[in-house]
């Protein structure tokens, strides 16, 4: 079982905070209320800290549903009781949820059914005013959302669905972070619970600084496609499909709803608002499986996306002051960038993602100052201003947009080379 190290660290306050009771005869007790509050409170939707968010995707749509065959004289439910499901599901969350419930003991494994449950709860639960009650709702939402999304159901609708409802948690998380951070101010004999409560309220506020940008790549991707292919999945047998088409050359031919091209720009799209989410690591390592390493734009795509995920990796280990954790990220963000510009070498640079590894490195060396001894920092900076110069040249976008915020990296670079202060500098 996962070991949640913040609420080791809570029940080491605990610990600490009633031997000093005892040292100075004080008859203050903990509430055990509290305790339990405060630690509910620090298990972040981040794998690894708790065992809830370790999850894995359902065995296969329709698996458990064979059983039931017999029966009932069908595999799965028709797209027809689908859409009434995905429309009641918003007009009636509550009895809707109480129909899915039982639709789900028929088929266990039909992924539109853990979404559908996910929406209806989350549906419920905005206008409550029980916190503990929405946390926890929330928490079982995210997660049978997560759990939809990861077994083969990347969709538009899936997925806008997922982030709606993770984004409503990590907010609710928050206030209660800060209303149960002053209920520990008020008394000095809480100090030791402070810092772990901090460092949630930073954590969470670093996931949700993606909020803009993954609504930015949905709504993009809405007016990309109609309407009705909103609910289209782009399972993984397709998402080969079109892989394969692009390792032929073939960009233009016809997969799901539109070219090969144009469904690897979507599933990349999501892929990097998939990286910066934590509960769907497990989901981007699928993803990630399916680019090759032996077409050069796939390569790049892949190293971009997983970039992304380390970034954030990074940032949540600066929240804790695990400088040997960041050190290992900063130097495995540089290796795979640097082998992206490897591959990149001499290639004219138009699209988004073919700029990613020159300003990785740049940004690397920007947020590791003062983490490596400082001549292997020098090395880095110098590595980066030889990419961006390098990026500054080749910059054949319309109207160059990416000179301007490379040139304002070789700038900031520049100043660190010539005397930034490193413990200043550091994340």
């Amino acid at each position: 079982m996962a070991t949640n190290s913040n609420q080791l660290l809570s029940n080491a306050a605990v610990a600490e905070s009633t031997s000093k009771n005892k040292t100075t005869g004080s008859s203050f007790t903990v509430s055990p209320e509290l305790i339990k509050k405060i630690n509910e409170l620090l298990v972040l939707p981040i794998p690894g800290r708790d065992e809830f968010w370790n999850f894995e995707g359902l065995t296969g749509p329709g698996k458990g549903e064979k059983k039931v065959l017999g029966l009932f004289k069908k595999r799965s439910l028709s797209p027809e009781e689908l859409q009434d499901l995905r429309k009641s599901a918003i007009q009636s969350p509550g009895n809707t949820r109480i129909k899915i419930q039982k639709l789900k003991k028929q088929y266990p494994n039909n992924s539109n059914l853990y979404m559908l449950s996910a929406i209806c709860t989350h549906g419920m639960l905005l206008n409550s005013s029980n916190q503990s009650e929405v946390l926890i709702g929330l928490k079982a939402a995210t997660k049978e959302a997560g759990i939809s999304v990861l077994s083969n159901g990347i969709s538009v609708y899936n997925c806008d669905n997922f982030f709606k409802i993770y984004f409503t948690l990590l907010d609710r998380l928050k206030r209660n972070q800060i209303r149960n951070l002053e209920t520990v101010k008020e008394d000095p004999r809480l100090e030791n619970f402070k810092k772990p409560i901090m460092n949630a309220i930073r954590q969470i506020d670093q996931l949700a600084t993606e909020k803009n940008r993954v609504f930015n790549v949905m709504n993009h991707l809405k007016k990309k496609l109609k309407s009705s292919q909103y609910i289209v999945v782009f399972d993984f047998a397709r998402i080969k499909e079109a892989i394969r088409h692009i390792e032929n050359g073939n960009l233009k031919e016809k997969v799901l709803t539109g070219t090969a091209s144009e469904v690897i720009a979507y599933i990349y799209a999501l892929a990097v608002a998939f990286a910066r989410t934590p509960v769907l690591w497990k989901l981007v390592d699928e993803v990630l499986t399916l680019f090759p390493d032996s077409t050069r734009s796939l390569l790049i795509r892949k190293i971009s996306i997983n970039s992304g995920r380390h970034f954030m990796m990074f940032k949540l280990a600066a929240i804790e002051s695990e400088r040997e954790n960041m050190s290992k990220l900063g130097k495995m963000i540089l290796k795979e960038n640097m082998l992206g510009v490897q591959r990149l070498e001499g290639q004219s640079l138009y699209q988004s993602y073919e700029t990613d590894p020159f300003f990785n490195i740049a940004f690397i060396a920007e947020m590791t100052v003062g983490l490596y001894k400082d001549d292997d920092h020098k090395k880095i900076i110098a590595t980066a201003l030889s990419a961006i110069d390098s990026l500054i040249k080749r910059d054949m976008s319309k109207n160059h947009i990416f000179t301007e915020a490379a040139t304002n990296h070789s700038h900031k670079l520049t100043g660190l080379r010539d005397g930034g202060s490193p413990k200043e500098q550091l994340v």
